[in-house]
């Protein structure tokens, strides 16, 4: 053999193991990326919203999808079409049946009824996260009442403690400052307790040199129109009102009844028309929630509990950002949903 073609020969035989060396390394990786995929614990998170039009159930949804993206999980969207707490607990007892979702976020609507459908699903080996509220009959804390669950989410009685801070601050430098509380609804336990803590915290704050009176205590609801009812019946039985503090909803339809100049308005929510009338200075302040982040929070702390990491089962969403939202303490940041729609 001439040694050109003994050159030749050596270059095919280099040439034939590089490729199969690049074979092997190419199907080694699809080996290993498809078993990957196979152990990855939630491929599919069912998301629970309180009602699929609501725009606070959209935010929440946002971040999910945001934190699920970011992990590689799909999410569907299993949100009922209106407010409904019955209709949510069957939603969320199907798909336990039905059993293709490794997860569940849900944004309950009845806290207390929705704990035996996170237990089900738990006991099915599902993880379960409650955002926004807790679920059971205690409203005073974080720490899971269903053994498993994941809690992301703040307490009605710290929600109701930080709106009296911010009607106390509204009331410096007034000998005597009269306050209206808008509370949401009579009838449902988690408002009762958040309106406890606020008059609580704010008789309490009272002193020898400043005196602070709750001198209306009337139901605003979660409507502009129910709120603006409200407002127009506090003023008028007490027309020298210095603080009204109500759902945000609620402070929005009280905000065309009552002067802004004379009376400081706090609403409990981050909609996008709130953090307006606090940069205007038309309203003293909101609750300022990270509200978004919350649901990407939510998939953070459930994905660590799936894989078997044992994270703190309870996180305070309240700290994700100072919920004090005055215009000092907001700067730029903006709702991420409307109360409006």
């Amino acid at each position: 053999m001439t040694k050109s073609k003994k050159l030749f020969v050596a270059l095919a035989a280099v040439a034939a193991m590089s490729l199969a060396a690049c074979s092997s390394s190419d199907s080694a990786e699809t080996t290993e990326s498809s078993a990957a995929a196979d152990t990855q614990v939630v491929k599919k998170i069912a998301f629970f919203g309180f009602w699929k039009s609501n725009s606070f159930t959209q935010a929440v949804l946002a971040g999910v999808q945001e934190g699920a993206a970011a992990a590689g999980a799909e999410v569907v969207d299993l949100s009922t079409a209106a407010y409904d707490g019955a209709a949510q607990i069957k939603a969320v007892q199907d798909q336990t049946i039905k059993g293709d979702a490794q997860m569940y976020i849900m944004l309950a609507s009845d806290s207390v009824g929705m704990a035996t459908a996170a237990e089900e699903a738990i006991a099915k080996g599902i993880t379960v996260v409650a955002a926004f509220t807790p679920l059971g009959a205690r409203f005073d804390t974080l720490e899971p009442q269903v053994p498993g669950l994941v809690v992301v989410a703040e307490t009605p009685i710290s929600n109701g403690v930080v709106l009296a801070e911010l009607a106390i601050e509204a009331c410096d430098g007034k000998a005597v400052c009269n306050v209206a509380y808008l509370e949401g609804f009579k009838a449902l336990p988690l408002d009762n307790v958040r309106t406890t803590a606020f008059v609580d915290t704010l008789k309490a704050s009272s002193t020898a040199g400043a005196v602070i009176k709750l001198v209306a205590q009337v139901e605003g609801g979660y409507s502009p129109d129910s709120g603006k009812k409200a407002a127009q019946d506090v003023i008028q039985a007490n027309p020298n009102v210095n603080v009204m503090v109500g759902s945000s909803q609620a402070i929005l339809g009280a905000t065309d009844v009552v002067d802004p100049k004379k009376v400081a308005l706090i609403g409990n929510g981050s909609s996008t028309e709130a953090y307006a009338n606090v940069k205007s200075g038309t309203w003293f302040a909101l609750i300022n929630m990270d509200t978004k982040g919350m649901g990407v929070k939510a998939v953070e702390v459930g994905l660590a509990q799936a894989n078997g990491q044992k994270p703190n089962p309870s996180f305070d969403s309240s700290t994700l950002l100072d919920p004090h939202g005055t215009k000092a303490i907001i700067g730029d940041l903006m709702g991420t949903y409307s109360d409006l729609s």
